[in-house]
Protein backbone atom coordinates (compact mmCIF):
# COMPACT_ATOMS: atom_id res chain seq x y z
CA UNK A 1 0.00 0.00 0.00
CA UNK A 2 1.53 3.44 -0.83
CA UNK A 3 1.28 6.25 1.20
CA UNK A 4 -1.42 8.31 -0.10
CA UNK A 5 -4.20 5.48 0.40
CA UNK A 6 -2.57 4.93 3.77
CA UNK A 7 -3.27 8.56 4.33
CA UNK A 8 -6.90 8.37 2.95
CA UNK A 9 -7.48 5.16 5.33
CA UNK A 10 -6.01 6.94 8.58
CA UNK A 11 -8.46 10.27 7.76
CA UNK A 12 -11.64 7.33 6.93
CA UNK A 13 -10.90 5.21 10.01
CA UNK A 14 -10.09 7.72 12.68
CA UNK A 15 -12.85 10.29 11.39
CA UNK A 16 -15.54 7.68 10.92
CA UNK A 17 -14.83 5.84 14.28
CA UNK A 18 -15.31 9.21 15.86
CA UNK A 19 -18.24 9.65 14.12
CA UNK A 20 -19.76 6.01 15.20
CA UNK A 21 -18.27 6.23 18.78
CA UNK A 22 -20.49 9.52 19.11
CA UNK A 23 -23.42 8.25 17.81
CA UNK A 24 -22.95 4.89 20.07
CA UNK A 25 -22.42 7.18 23.00
CA UNK A 26 -25.89 9.22 22.12
CA UNK A 27 -27.57 6.14 21.90
CA UNK A 28 -26.39 4.61 25.15
CA UNK A 29 -27.47 8.02 26.90
CA UNK A 30 -31.02 7.02 25.99
CA UNK A 31 -30.80 3.72 27.36
CA UNK A 32 -30.11 1.77 24.47
CA UNK A 33 -28.22 -1.26 24.78
CA UNK A 34 -26.93 -1.26 20.79
CA UNK A 35 -25.11 2.13 21.47
CA UNK A 36 -22.24 -0.35 23.27
CA UNK A 37 -21.56 -2.61 20.51
CA UNK A 38 -21.45 0.85 18.11
CA UNK A 39 -18.72 2.56 20.80
CA UNK A 40 -16.82 -0.69 19.83
CA UNK A 41 -17.12 -1.00 16.64
CA UNK A 42 -16.34 2.61 16.63
CA UNK A 43 -13.23 2.35 18.43
CA UNK A 44 -11.86 -0.71 16.49
CA UNK A 45 -12.64 1.44 13.12
CA UNK A 46 -10.08 4.35 14.64
CA UNK A 47 -7.62 1.94 16.13
CA UNK A 48 -7.51 -0.02 12.87
CA UNK A 49 -6.89 3.42 11.00
CA UNK A 50 -4.06 3.91 13.21
CA UNK A 51 -2.15 0.77 12.84
CA UNK A 52 -2.09 1.04 9.23
CA UNK A 53 -0.93 4.39 9.16
CA UNK A 54 1.47 3.17 11.33
CA UNK A 55 2.66 0.35 9.03
CA UNK A 56 1.87 1.99 5.70
CA UNK A 57 2.39 5.53 6.07
CA UNK A 58 5.95 6.01 5.16
CA UNK A 59 8.16 7.31 2.16
CA UNK A 60 8.46 5.67 -0.60
CA UNK A 61 12.03 7.02 -1.39
CA UNK A 62 13.38 6.30 1.93
CA UNK A 63 11.16 4.75 3.98
CA UNK A 64 10.99 6.81 7.23
CA UNK A 65 7.92 7.17 8.59
CA UNK A 66 5.86 10.42 8.52
CA UNK A 67 4.41 12.41 11.66
CA UNK A 68 0.55 11.34 11.43
CA UNK A 69 -0.24 14.14 13.60
CA UNK A 70 0.83 16.80 11.51
CA UNK A 71 -0.65 18.51 8.10
CA UNK A 72 0.05 17.28 4.78
CA UNK A 73 3.94 18.24 3.19
CA UNK A 74 4.99 18.18 0.01
CA UNK A 75 8.32 16.54 0.38
CA UNK A 76 9.52 13.77 3.01
CA UNK A 77 11.12 15.94 5.91
CA UNK A 78 13.79 13.31 5.77
CA UNK A 79 15.02 13.01 2.31
CA UNK A 80 14.10 15.79 0.31
CA UNK A 81 11.89 13.86 -2.14
CA UNK A 82 8.74 15.45 -3.57
CA UNK A 83 5.46 13.67 -2.84
CA UNK A 84 2.23 14.14 -4.37
CA UNK A 85 -0.81 14.58 -1.89
CA UNK A 86 -2.46 16.80 -4.48
CA UNK A 87 -4.80 14.40 -5.70
CA UNK A 88 -6.16 13.39 -2.13
CA UNK A 89 -9.79 14.74 -1.35
CA UNK A 90 -11.55 13.83 1.06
Amino acid sequence: MDYKKSYLMLQIGVLGGAVIVFIGLLLVSKGIVVGNVLSVIGLVCMFGGLMQAFLFFKCPHCGRRFNIRGKRFSYCPSCGKKLDFDDIKL
